[in-house]
């Protein structure tokens, strides 16, 4: 026998018995499933629940109706609301990859876990409501994005969703609810073997299905390397510096994705060279737009640095190499430091830009 551990309180509100105290316990209690009057039971015996006053209505319509409330508070009362759910990265490019051509051993296609917090598409969660036909326990809308489809969250108790309703095109969350326990679960797909990721009915060949299931989700994300770029530009001065921003771009859109004020860029894959390892990815840089015939100073590419007592006057560690170099009437470019550092990455995949010549 079902025991109940959540009430509608005289405000509308779900209370689970654990809020209820010596207090508060005469006020008035209502089943979530058949609204009925309910008693809190606060005995030192037995576990803390709530008591029909009348008939006790079934389980299938208690957790039902529970679940529906207990979502829709989550939804409407969290920060976020994050659902997970399994995929396969995919690239369509690897015919041309610069990094594949770097390292045969790398695969961009491979299954990944895809999470979305639902709070950043939708801001509307609304119970019973029809759309396209269909009944949703649960819908998820946009009034800031009229025009985005919609997404449904289904509880099954005793009955799973409707074959008509999964083949919908719909995005769907089935919750399968055997107690009220499970509606604390996350919303994360259960990892299987069988789970058919290019099917809309991911779950065919299952023996029982999981207790989250996702419908009409889409499965295939495209993959992409995350790029470092190292870029010259102008600084209030007007003399020419390099600066590295991490993971700043990516290898599918490396080609199109250029900084307003750059002159000169080079992207490097950020997972290949590690933080702290030397050369690094500013000195490879540098490199690069020195050979590229970019007129940028840094007093480590300078012929006289070990020598050089400006440098030694200075105690600070964040030298700014570069304005030291621009001011200096002593400055000789290193090339055998330019040479070194380019000899050190070799066949290093790289993506070079300068303005003006796309």
């Amino acid at each position: 026998m079902i025991t109940y551990h959540n009430a509608i309180s005289q405000n509308g509100q779900v209370v689970h018995i654990d809020n209820v105290t010596k207090d508060n316990r005469n006020e008035r209690y209502f089943c979530v499933g058949c609204h009925s009057e309910m008693t809190p039971v606060l005995g030192d015996v037995r576990e803390h629940h709530f008591r029909h006053k009348g008939k006790l209505c079934s389980k299938e319509t208690y957790l039902h109706q529970l679940g529906k409330r207990l979502l829709k508070e989550r939804f409407d009362t969290q920060k976020d609301f994050i659902i997970k759910y399994f995929g396969n990265s995919y690239c369509d490019k690897t015919d041309k990859c610069k990094i594949l051509s770097f390292d045969k051993s790398i695969n961009c296609n491979y299954k990944i876990l895809i999470n979305r917090d639902l709070k950043k598409e939708y801001d509307t969660c609304e119970m019973e409501v029809n759309y396209n036909g269909f009944r949703a326990d649960l819908m998820l809308s946009s009034k800031e994005h009229p025009n985005r489809n919609p997404l449904f969250i289904e509880i099954s108790v005793t009955h799973d969703c409707e074959q008509e309703k999964r083949k919908s095109g719909i995005q769907i969350i089935e919750i399968r609810i055997d107690d009220e326990k499970d509606l604390s679960r996350p919303l994360i797909e259960e990892d299987n073997m069988l789970l058919q990721l290019g099917d809309n009915n991911p779950y065919e060949f299952y023996e029982s299905l999981p207790h989250v299931r996702f419908y009409n989700f889409q499965r295939r994300v495209n993959w992409a390397w995350p790029l470092s770029r190292f870029r010259v530009s102008r600084d209030e001065k007007g003399y020419l510096k390099g600066a590295v921003n991490r993971n700043d771009l990516n290898c599918r859109n490396v080609e199109s994705n250029h900084r307003e004020d750059s002159f000169f860029e080079v992207a490097i894959p950020s997972r290949i060279v590690a933080d702290g390892q030397k050369p690094d990815l500013y000195s490879f840089g540098m490199a690069k737009a020195v050979l590229a015939g970019i007129p940028v100073k840094d007093c480590y590419f300078c012929l006289n640095h070990n020598s050089c007592i400006r440098i030694k006057q200075i105690h600070n560690k964040d030298i700014d190499g570069a304005t030291l170099a621009h001011d200096c009437n002593k400055y000789l470019l290193n090339k055998y430091a330019i040479s070194l550092t380019l000899d050190h990455y070799g066949n290093l995949p790289n993506w070079e830009w300068k303005k003006g010549e796309d």
